[in-house]
């Protein structure tokens, strides 16, 4: 039982840790130590310990003893190799997916793609509609039925939605455009019309998009907020 509440202890702070960081409390390259969140926490030092071990297994934190814990900076280049490997993998898996997917699987997507469509709004900022864009991704690619590239590819959103987020907090409360799932709903209904290989060019089209709004510059901004902006 002790063990257990440890456990949960460990994951509320790592959550906690994770969120304050996506959130812009904390910023790239600073310096996180065990005696300041102990303070914060109120809690032992084992479960923050813990907590900071596990950022630090997945990148997101680099230890130096007696010094901290600092929050490892996303290059540009890490971020492009993600995306392309992104582009590659959904890419392949969707070529999979289509071929075992009925038309009942692809109104359910279709049903699902509409459910994620919201406007940003104080309740509803830029980074929440990232995350529903996660899940249309994600559940696009479930239906490849590989659960390894599924891991690697959830994974792999989750160094994107820290980049997201970290170069772009400062603009996430004057973003008022409507979000909707056009680009989403092409490729569902590129399947529907048994159209893989363009269903594949506008999916990679779509994550590679993502270049557009984290690496803005004066000729693709308003080009990748345009497409962003019929998602």
């Amino acid at each position: 039982m002790a063990q257990g509440k440890a456990s949960t202890l460990k994951r509320e702070i790592y959550d906690s840790v994770m969120n304050d960081i996506i959130e812009g409390v904390y910023r790239q390259g600073e310096i996180l130590n065990e005696k300041q969140l102990i303070e914060k926490y109120g809690v032992s030092k084992s479960p923050i310990r813990d907590a900071l071990i596990e950022l630090c297994n997945e990148g997101v934190l680099v230890s130096y003893p007696r010094y901290g814990y600092e929050i490892v900076r996303i290059n540009e280049k890490e971020i492009r190799d993600i995306v392309e490997f992104r582009a590659m993998v959904e890419g392949e898996c969707l070529r999979e997916a289509a071929a075992s997917m009925s038309r009942e699987d692809l109104e359910g997507l279709k049903e699902y793609t509409l459910s994620l469509s919201h406007e940003i709004t104080a309740d509803f900022p830029v980074l929440k509609h990232w995350e529903n864009n996660t899940r249309f991704h994600l559940k696009l690619l479930s239906y490849a039925g590989n659960e390894y590239c599924y891991q690697v590819v959830e994974k792999s959103c989750g160094v994107l939605t820290r980049a997201y987020a970290q170069r772009n907090w400062e603009r996430r409360g004057s973003c008022t455009w409507k979000m909707d799932c056009e680009n989403h709903l092409k490729i569902v209904d590129y399947l529907l019309k048994e159209e893989v290989e363009s269903g594949v060019r506008e999916l990679q089209a779509d994550i590679r998009s993502f270049l557009d709004i984290v690496f803005p510059s004066f000729g693709s901004l308003m080009a990748g907020q345009a497409r962003w902006a019929g998602r």
